[in-house]
This record gives structure tokens, C-alpha cells and sequence, in this order.
């Protein structure tokens, strides 16, 4: 009983976050990653803790003050768990690293879960609806901002790295 409301909540964090989140076209990284951090700790409970994460954020970031678009890296994450993690045999792990790289936020998303090339899924011929989204809403970045906003993807030896650029932002 203790698990399922230790679960409810969690959840009824990440529902509270997503919808306070969803009005606004950017948030604080600190308030991102809050969600993402979560998210992550109700999927790694729902898979019987079958994956850890880390989350290094680099020092000369003030999480606080950095802008970003709400959710922008959740999919990615979400694809990690869902097609990497859960059919992997064994432990399995995230890493999330953000540092700024000129007047770019560079942002990855790396696992050791099943690549694309070993996943029983159908990810390799059907782009996930999340990565369409994502795509359109860093082509609409570009547009807005006269940007070179980017993701980019690379299949590991073990699971996938996506790196995703965006213009680097401060709330002044």
C-alpha cells in the first residue's frame, strides 16, 4: 500500500508540473529536469527499479535562470526506457548531461539499452510521435529565433545517444 501512494504521488507531481508547464513556451531548466526527474523515477518503479539515472548539469549553468522549452527532452528519455530499457537484459542506465557550448544549451540523452538495431519494436521504421513533435517544435525554435536549434542521433555499441542543441537562453 505504502508503494502505490508513494507511485500516486510521484504521479500526481509529474501530471502537476506537465500541466502548469504545457502554457508556457519556456521554462527554467531547474523546473524541467524537476519533471524529468521524476518521470524517471515512476518509470525506473513501474519497471521494478531495472534502470538508475544521473542528471550532471554543467557548473557555469544556472539552472535557475537558463530557459528551454517545457518537455523538450522528455521523449527522449521516454524512448530510452520504453524501447532501450524495458527489453533489456539486466541493469540499465541514463545519463543526462547539459552544458553550454557558445550561445548553445548542448543537451544529451544517453542510455545503454538496446540500440535501435536490436530493439524488437518497430522504432527503426516508425518515428515515434514524440521525435515528430519534437522535430517540428525545434524547426519552429529555428524560425523564431534565427537559430541552429538541432537533434541528433547516434547508435552506441550499447543504446543510443541523442544530442539535442538549443539556442541558449537566460531569463533577464
Amino acid at each position: 500500500m505504502v508503494a502505490a501512494d508513494n507511485y500516486l504521488a510521484k504521479f500526481a507531481k509529474v501530471m502537476r508540473i506537465i500541466l502548469e508547464n504545457s502554457e508556457k513556451k519556456e521554462v527554467s531548466l531547474y523546473d524541467d529536469l524537476k519533471g524529468l526527474e521524476l518521470y524517471m523515477q515512476l518509470e525506473a518503479l513501474r519497471l521494478n527499479n531495472k534502470f538508475t539515472y544521473e542528471i550532471h548539469v554543467a557548473e557555469n549553468i544556472d539552472q535557475e535562470n537558463t530557459l528551454i522549452p517545457p518537455l523538450i527532452l522528455q521523449p527522449f528519455v521516454e524512448n530510452s526506457i520504453w524501447h532501450g530499457l524495458s527489453q533489456k537484459t539486466g541493469m540499465g542506465k541514463i545519463l543526462i548531461k547539459i552544458k553550454r557550448q557558445d550561445e548553445m544549451l548542448n543537451c544529451v540523452v544517453e542510455d545503454d539499452g538496446l540500440g535501435r538495431n536490436q530493439t524488437t519494436n518497430s522504432v527503426t521504421t516508425n518515428k515515434s510521435l514524440g521525435m515528430k513533435i519534437t522535430k517540428a517544435r525545434i524547426d519552429i525554435i529555428n524560425k523564431i529565433k534565427n537559430s541552429t536549434a538541432a537533434i541528433e542521433l547516434k547508435d552506441l555499441a550499447e543504446g543510443m545517444r541523442v544530442e539535442l542543441r538549443l539556442p541558449f537562453e537566460v531569463n533577464v
